[in-house]
């Protein structure tokens, strides 16, 4: 099977993630558009509330027909100028939505079931070879979109309600696919086996907003609060995929341990864009909820980790920097406090990395072959977009990132994801945190590093057959719980 190549960070990109540190850059903008995407399909339908698919899939690409791409790409700039007019005439300020005692659900976020009608008529080709049809009936397709789809093989996210052309079903057997990728991988289930499963320890999500109900983690949910989003958001894909990946009942590093999850939208004004429209001092304000929310938790189910799939940087720019200075300190006292804060710029959270040589603490695995042991190493290779820059992770404690499967944000079903991006390694971190936490309740963040990199597997990968070959070290999660354990 061909290997996964693609050079970008597709699962953000294509779902308007506001996260990755590859993507920073344009997190504020790409989240604008999903919010005014789906105002305009709110709209559309006639509904009163605007609830918005933030995190939802960008209407890139070509419907029906292979022939329509030009046409495509025209009437999605006209769209995206109208949704924005619809946008600006329809918004409710952003508000909060906190619980009376820091515990249970504020809101029932429900799922993205508009996107469903929306989607599944289309065939999304963004990329030579990269397909998304998640929620497409593939029986539809004609010859030459069939040439094209099995041309992407293995490079297709998809979900349980995607139907594939018949043709395909032997070379891309996508059920067993789609359960290959529940796995954590990486020896982690047979942590769970000795009864190392994140009991008694507490992980806090800041991210999109979450559906609430999805059974894959909707009974590890201890506290689910919003602060800082416009209301009546039906749940986001990255919300989704983040709770899973961290606690999920089939998916979850961490299966047992308790989820407090913090929907925040991530700008200051839908209005808004670039580096000043950076909501960093409302992330701040949610730090210091989760702070506040920590100390009345007893000592054996304190919170213990958050993770944040956001990147950033300082810019230069005395205000935005000012703003961003705010958020870090909120972390330096969510660390005085007993909680590491993982993102996807951790370095710039601790002064310690700077002894291990890298910017990038952690970073992601690839799949060689989506149907491969999860457990074994010769599975894996460096994150398919982050050959752009291999030199850079020669160095990152690596975990799993493509080829993974998460809850759906449109119902109580799965969705694979071919691609993932550097987001999918936060949530993983902070479930291994928790596993290393329940077995010593002492452990910091610079111990947990230390004992990582000290345990890690090192491989040796090239991008193509015959190519420059980089050393790269992936996480070890049974050798760093032992190294804990003595």
């Amino acid at each position: 099977m061909k290997r996964f190549i693609k050079m970008a960070c597709l699962v953000c990109t294509l779902s308007l993630c506001a996260a990755c540190g590859s993507t920073e850059n344009a997190e504020g903008s790409r989240s604008r558009e999903a919010v005014a995407e789906a105002a305009a399909l709110e709209n559309a339908a006639g509904a009163s509330d605007l609830e918005t698919a933030a995190g939802t899939q960008a209407s890139e690409g070509m419907p029906g027909s292979v022939d329509s791409e030009n046409s495509a790409e025209a009437s999605d700039t006209k769209d995206a100028s109208d949704t924005e007019d619809v946008l600006r005439q329809t918004a409710p300020a952003f508000t909060d939505s906190l619980t009376r005692d820091g515990t249970g659900i504020a809101r029932q976020a429900e799922a993205a079931s508009n996107m469903v009608e929306y989607y599944k008529n289309r065939y999304i080709e963004l990329e030579e070879n990269f397909a998304d049809i998640r929620w497409y009936d593939g029986s539809k397709m004609n010859q030459t979109q069939k040439d094209r789809l099995a041309e992407c093989i293995p490079n297709i996210t998809y979900n349980e309600e995607t139907v594939f052309p018949k043709e395909l079903e032997k070379e891309f057997p996508a059920q067993q696919i789609l359960e290959k990728g529940k796995s954590p991988g990486l020896g982690v289930e047979a942590l769970h086996e000795q009864g190392i499963t994140g009991k008694g320890v507490g992980i806090a999500i800041i991210d999109q907003v979450l559906y609430t109900g999805h059974p894959e983690y909707a009974s590890n949910l201890a506290l689910y609060e919003e602060m800082h989003v416009v209301p009546n958001q039906s749940g986001s894909m990255h919300g989704a995929a983040l709770a899973s990946i961290s606690v999920g009942k089939n998916c979850g590093v961490a299966p047992d341990a308790d989820l407090y999850f913090w929907g925040m939208d991530n700008v200051k004004s839908w209005d808004g864009e670039g580096d000043e429209n950076r909501a960093w001092e409302e992330y701040a304000r949610v730090i210091e909820r989760v702070i506040e929310v920590n100390r009345t938790l007893p000592e054996n189910g304190k919170i213990r980790v958050i993770a944040i799939s956001r990147g950033y940087n300082f810019t230069g720019n005395e205000k935005v920097d000012t703003e961003l200075q705010v958020m870090l300190d909120a972390i330096h006292h969510a660390s005085d406090e007993g909680i590491f804060v993982v993102t996807t710029s951790t370095a710039l959270n601790y002064d310690f990395f700077e002894a291990y040589g890298t910017d990038a603490p952690f970073a992601g695995l690839g799949k060689l072959d989506p149907l491969g042991d999860p457990d074994s190493p010769d599975t894996y290779t460096l994150g398919s977009w982050q050959w752009e820059s291999a030199e850079m992770f020669e160095k990152s404690l690596l975990v799993p990132m493509d080829g993974r499967t998460t809850a759906d944000m449109s119902g109580d079903t799965y969705v694979y994801y071919a691609d993932g991006g550097w987001s999918w390694t936060v949530p993983y971190i902070a479930g291994v945190y928790a596993l290393c936490a329940g077995v010593d309740p002492n452990i910091t963040p610079e111990a947990f590093y230390d004992a990582a990199v000290k345990t890690a597997t090192v491989i040796t990968r090239s991008e193509e057959e015959g190519g420059k070959e980089y050393t790269f070290r992936m996480m070890n999660p049974p050798a760093l719980i032992s190294a804990l354990q003595n």
